[in-house]
């Protein structure tokens, strides 16, 4: 034992004893206290008077947004290195820009009004603004060259969301229809021929308004209105109608580029359970605004939300999956959308001169649409309407909110993304993208035929493309690396198997945009998987 004690002591002193130089060297790099002390007297108050600052603007309820960055609440940025958001409406402000501004916000975005600097980033207009405004616009962005900037609306957007156009144009998930009083003679004609199908027709305002379901021979044939085939079969879950809507974020008109937000829909039910062929209660039919709610209260759709988390997608899978393969449903959406898009392209394009000289907006404007879907026991798809600025208000329940938000981020990223105004220096972000980010068909490209450009192959090389079709390339790839949930419906996405067996004489009849376009992003999928389907 004493041994034991002995050995111990002098570990204990060899341990008080030792200094290495190391330790030397530490201790004399070491700064003196009293510096240490003037440096936490001088920097302590600072940062401790950002934090009062914060703290009462929270308290005092005043718009944090143009003082703090949500991404940074605590440490204050200046506004002036913050992206400006300007709201426009012909009317007073509606209630669903508070969930708009809380998104931008989120995004990193300041709100300023309409009495504010004319710098600004984006421009979010409820109504369609009009020809005044786009040309006032056009002549602003030729005086100062803004390219960052980005307008909610496509001049011309009217083409694909007007009731009467789309019913009009017609197409193969649109139920027959007729303008009331102009095709009074063809709608007869039509419920004359067809007799035998017993046919039932709903009668509805060309802005908006409920649908009403009546005998043909009270049918309101003199008040502008349209008459269009109901769908009598409906898929109904638990009893109850329904029809879902499917964001849209259309980004280019020339050449066209369409996404579709294949992370969720919307959902509105009949506020009764459907009953075939009793019409009376309008209720039983018509799936309105209040019918959001109804989502909540439907044991087999809440259950599978709330207690297993589905998600509003694999909720409607599953059910359709009683019926047959739920896939279907999925490729006539993105088929009917396609449809609508690719058959107003053209008419759309005649308003890319009006305002005149807008036709080099490239990138600027972009569209957020609701295309709203009926879905038959057959699990046949038919397109009812297509809303511009649809509502992404944030109803009372908590789950609608954050459904809300969960469109507005993955809707207003992709198309923000491409061009951003970055620490208050205006500038864009496709120019740090390098030639390499966006060659595609390099086995093309590399041949010696296409050095001088001498084939119709060698569109796709950057060297053949004009300094234009550069810039539009960039922004399809921006818009894909920045996509989040959002699924290309035009170009439509490819297998690589696909792409590799493309017979490109289809596009024959496409513009010179869009054949480069479908073209570049084909080579993409062949060269990278990650551009495929």
């Amino acid at each position: 034992m004493a041994i034991i004690k002995k050995t111990r002591e002098r570990t204990r002193e060899r341990t008080r004893t030792r200094t290495t130089p190391d330790h030397v060297d530490m201790a004399n790099r070491m700064p003196n206290n009293n510096v240490m002390k003037c440096f936490t007297a001088v920097f302590k108050p600072l940062i401790f008077t950002q934090l009062v600052l914060c703290t009462i603007l929270l308290w005092t309820q005043v718009d944090v947004s143009n003082h703090c960055s949500y991404a940074k609440c605590i440490v204050c940025n200046e506004p002036s290195k913050m992206p400006i958001l300007r709201l426009w409406s012909s009317t007073e402000l509606p209630d669903y820009f508070d969930n708009i501004q809380n998104i931008f916000n989120r995004l990193g975005y300041r709100n300023q009004p309409m009495s504010g600097s004319p710098s600004w980033d984006v421009y979010w207009c409820h109504e369609y603004p009009g020809r005044e405004f786009f040309s006032r616009f056009v002549n602003a962005r030729r005086s100062t060259d803004p390219a960052y900037q980005k307008v909610n609306h496509f001049p011309g957007i009217g083409e694909i969301v007007t009731k009467s156009r789309l019913v009009k144009e017609g197409g193969k998930f649109i139920p027959p229809a007729f303008l009331i009083p102009e095709e009074k003679d063809a709608f007869f004609k039509e419920v004359n021929d067809n007799a035998a199908k017993n046919r039932t027709w709903m009668q509805k305002g060309r802005h908006q308004g409920g649908v009403l379901i009546k005998d043909t021979k009270d049918l309101d044939l003199k008040s502008p209105t349209i008459i269009q085939e109901f769908v009598a079969n409906p898929f109904l879950i638990e009893g109850y109608k329904f029809n879902m809507g499917v964001y849209i974020v259309l980004t280019s008109i020339d050449p066209l580029r369409a996404y579709i937000l294949d992370s969720t829909v919307s959902l509105r039910f009949g506020g009764k359970k459907y009953i075939h062929g009793n019409y009376v209660d309008g209720t039983t039919y018509n799936t309105d605004i209040k019918g959001r709610q109804m989502s909540y209260s439907i044991a087999s759709i809440w259950t599978k939300l709330k207690r297993f988390a589905y998600g509003r997608i694999k909720t409607l899978n599953h059910h359709f999956q009683e019926k047959g393969n739920s896939s279907i449903v999925r490729k006539q959406i993105y088929e009917a959308v396609r449809d609508v898009l690719v058959t107003r392209e053209r008419p759309m394009q005649l308003h890319k001169n009006s305002p005149p000289n807008s036709n080099n907006l490239q990138g600027i404007f972009f569209e957020i649409m609701r295309c709203d879907f009926l879905i038959d026991d057959n699990l046949g798809v038919h397109l009812i309407e297509i809303n511009m600025s649809p509502d992404l208000s944030a109803d009372s329940h908590p789950s609608e909110k954050i459904f809300k938000e969960h469109v507005g981020f993955n809707c207003f990223h992709g198309p923000l993304l491409t061009d951003v105004r970055k620490h208050g220096v205006r500038s864009s972000s496709l120019s740090s993208l390098r030639v390499s980010d966006i060659n595609a068909g390099i086995a093309v490209c590399y041949n010696q035929k296409c050095v001088e450009c001498q084939e119709k192959d060698c569109s796709i090389c950057t060297h053949c493309m004009s300094k234009e079709a550069v810039y539009m390339i960039k922004l399809a790839y921006a818009e894909h690396i920045n996509r989040q949930n959002l699924r290309r419906v035009y170009p439509e996405e490819m297998t690589r198997e696909e792409a590799v067996t493309y017979d490109d004489t289809e596009d024959v009849n496409l513009s010179v945009n869009n054949r480069l376009t479908r073209a570049w992003f084909r080579a993409k999928c062949i060269g990278d998987s990650y551009w495929c389907n």
